[in-house]
């Protein structure tokens, strides 16, 4: 039985991006929701993982 979710057997080009309203918003609600911006945005980029070659595979996109 595979994995659901294994960011470390993707491809290392892929990415995933987050569509936030402000450069620094968090991408979705992390379990630090209660913290700094730039804490709960960390805490986002360690859910969402790497890639094989430690390439982060989630980012933020701004809505325009």
């Amino acid at each position: 039985m595979g994995m659901a979710y294994n960011p470390k057997q993707r491809a290392n080009d892929f990415n995933v991006q987050y569509v936030v309203n402000a450069t620094g918003d968090r991408w979705f609600i992390p379990y630090n929701d209660n913290a700094s911006k730039t804490a709960q945005v960390d805490q986002c980029k360690v859910m969402s993982s790497q890639s094989p070659d430690s390439t982060e595979v989630g980012s933020e996109l701004v809505a325009s």
